[in-house]
């Protein structure tokens, strides 16, 4: 039986055998970051038991998740933390951008002019204006 919006505990163990010892936590969960999208891609994704091929194929993944790995640490590495946005923005429709740049503290009339509620505008342009918010704060120096 497969689940092909599940990456198993089977297919995960095959990172982790690669992983090396005295990786951090934060490191492990990057590492697994890169490695579910690339199982979640293949359409044998989720067996509980992987056959010798698709066994074969985790192996290679999760060798181009380390080597990703490898090469996001020795580039970024060592300077600090560094911020990665949830790209909210890039996922807002063309009319929530509009709502959002049209917007001036009034919820209310945002909401009557788009046909949404009050609460909903006031998701849509909280989670853009947290995306901003974070984006510039990874941009200030002395604040390590």
């Amino acid at each position: 039986m497969t689940d092909a919006n599940h990456v198993t505990a089977a297919e995960l163990a095959v990172l982790e055998a690669l992983l090396p010892a005295g990786l951090t936590p934060a490191m492990r969960d990057v590492a697994q970051c890169l490695f579910e999208p690339l199982v979640l891609a293949d359409t044998r994704c989720g067996q509980s038991a992987p056959s010798p091929e698709w066994l074969a194929q985790l192996q290679a993944l999760a060798r181009q998740s380390l080597m990703q790995l490898q090469y996001l640490a020795e580039k970024m590495g060592g300077s600090g933390p560094v911020y990665i946005a949830k790209g909210i923005a890039v996922h807002l429709s063309a009319r929530d951008r509009k709502m959002c740049a049209e917007f001036r503290g009034e919820y209310k009339a945002l909401g009557r002019k788009y046909g949404l509620t009050e609460m909903r505008c006031r998701q849509i342009v909280d989670a853009w204006q947290r995306a901003e918010y974070l984006s510039r704060q990874s941009d200030l120096t002395g604040l390590d």
